[in-house]
């Protein structure tokens, strides 16, 4: 088997990659919108206790209180399209909260690409 290697370079190293599939798979494309009135909106598209319970599914101790930390982040894989709702802390740790593809109230504009 050839394994063919790649030279990488990150600040004062270089790293060789050879057949690694993670190295491949390292950065994803995804885009994310961070509206708080569509957030609010699919709150209240999804009701009070299909929400209290993706909080409890996400592991949360307590719910959040503003809105400010919530956005809709899209993923598209070869395998399926994910389109979910994220909740982040000040302190920079991200909760999934729950699946929302198929919502009437997702936003159309004000994505922005990022990477993974």
């Amino acid at each position: 088997m050839i394994t063919q290697k790649i030279n990488v370079k990150c600040g004062k190293f270089t790293l060789l990659f050879g057949n690694n599939p993670e190295f491949w798979n390292m950065s994803k494309i995804v885009f994310r919108n961070y509206d708080k009135k569509a957030v609010r909106q699919l709150l209240l598209e999804v009701g009070k206790e299909r929400y209290e319970c993706a909080i409890m599914d996400a592991g949360l101790k307590q719910k959040p209180i503003t809105l400010e930390g919530f956005y809709f982040e899209y993923e598209m894989d070869t395998e399926n399209i994910n389109l979910n709702l994220y909740y982040r802390y000040p302190s920079q740790i991200t909760f999934f909260i729950m699946p929302v593809l198929g919502y009437w109230a997702v936003p159309n504009e004000g994505w922005e690409m990022s990477r993974k």
